[in-house]
């Protein structure tokens, strides 16, 4: 397994370690990076660390703990393998009264969950729910109608034990979460970068545990992870505009201390407070030192030691495989160490960060107007358009000639 990351998990006793991607792409992307070693000493060190990261079947060795998902990376599985699916989206159309594409793709998301479930559920199992969980994720295009979200969260829930509900963090989305934590059923609040929203989410997970509890609800296996996209926040163009128009120099290391601002006072405000949620960081980066940044990968070496989980994308580790040997020691203390206080002077001069870090810096309504938001937001919907044009074509393929398909 990757010496970075066990070491991250030793340092930080709650610490977990996630897959961000379906845990049946994990074998042809470990073959993949392996393909990429420069030498054959390299090559055996990445696999024998590999061998251990990621075992569903044998939770004692695995390393990683949980799985997170989205459309845009159930878009990615499938295409990865059109034919195997191509087939499987064919009988799916044959097995349905009415097929249409939205039926279909629908069928076909609900699938992936459910292959990528069955997976993890051996290390559920074993840890009596504690670890072995896989976030589904709503359908983007629902993330303003609190009623047909709630409505596919219940499906989804429904498909397997392990499966916990991936609600986009707007308005609507907190008040699907409060109603889904009232029924027990896990949650994971996604599209996320503010401190506002996790008060937001922390509210409605306390609202609704409370009337779980109330109504006698088993809520021993619940779990509740609120995703702090932290890479996606320093991505927002909005900052750096922000800064230029006010004189504001802002180098990459600013950006990443903001990043990790945001995550210390969530992670302070959990502590203090003892909100039932564990911090998800996605959109982990490690950042080259030849562009500006005076650190490899603070994202890791500033929260070390925290009550998190960091779900690592394929590129990510590869990246740490690769450049493990550059990090700096984890120091177990390093999520309490305070952000320097000229660049958090600084970074509060920038609207966008400042509504980010005050808890109060902005209202629900405008959690779905926030640049990072937004622009995350635009990326999911466009994979999920790839992957219903993909089902979509399935439709006009399964006769001799090709039909033009009006999709309504």
């Amino acid at each position: 397994m990757p010496r970075v990351l066990e070491e991250l998990q030793r340092v930080g006793e709650s610490a977990e370690i996630w897959w961000d991607s379906s845990p049946l792409d994990f074998p042809k992307w470990r073959d993949r990076h392996l393909a990429t070693a420069p030498d054959t000493p390299t090559k055996k060190r990445w696999r024998d660390q590999l061998d251990c990261f990621l075992c569903p079947s044998e939770p004692d060795r695995s390393l990683v703990r949980g799985i997170t998902t989205n459309p845009s990376l159930v878009a990615q599985s499938v295409m990865a393998s059109p034919e195997s699916w191509r087939q499987d989206i064919q009988e799916l159309i044959r097995y349905q009264l009415t097929p249409d594409v939205e039926s279909t793709f629908a069928l076909v998301y609900e699938e992936a969950l459910r292959r990528a479930a069955r997976e993890m559920l051996p290390m559920w199992q074993a840890s009596n729910g504690r670890y072995g969980w896989v976030s589904g994720q709503l359908d983007p295009r629902l993330m303003l109608n609190a009623d047909l979200m709630l409505e596919q969260a219940l499906r989804i829930a429904r498909i397997s034990p392990n499966l916990m509900v991936k609600v986009p963090g707007t308005r609507q989305g907190y008040e699907v979460i409060r109603q889904l934590v009232a029924r027990g059923i896990s949650i994971n609040s996604t599209l996320s970068y503010t401190v506002p929203q996790f008060t937001a989410c922390a509210e409605a997970v306390e609202t609704g545990l409370k009337k779980a509890h109330e109504q006698g609800i088993d809520t021993g296996r619940w779990r509740a992870v609120f995703t702090h996209m932290i890479g996606r926040f320093g991505a927002n163009p909005d900052l750096r505009y922000e800064a230029a128009i006010r004189g504001i120099e802002l180098s990459q290391t600013d950006v990443r201390w903001g990043e990790v601002a945001i995550l210390k006072r969530i992670h302070t405000l959990i502590q203090e407070n003892g909100h039932p949620l564990k911090p998800l960081l996605s959109s982990l980066e490690v950042d080259d030192p030849a562009k500006g940044s005076s650190t490899l990968c603070m994202h890791l070496e500033q929260t070390a030691g925290g009550a998190i989980a960091y779900t690592c994308k394929p590129r990510f580790v590869g990246d740490v495989l690769r450049r493990e040997d550059e990090l700096a020691a984890f120091d177990e203390h390093a999520i309490d160490q305070a952000v320097p206080a000229d660049v958090l002077e600084k970074l509060l001069w920038l609207p966008s960060f400042h509504r980010a870090y005050d808890p109060t810096g902005m209202d629900p309504e405008e959690f779905a107007h926030y640049g990072s938001f937004i622009a995350t937001y635009a990326e999911v919907m466009a994979n999920t358009r790839k992957l219903i044009d993909f089902v979509a074509h399935q439709f006009q393929t399964l006769t001799p000639s090709a039909q033009p398909l009006l999709l309504s």
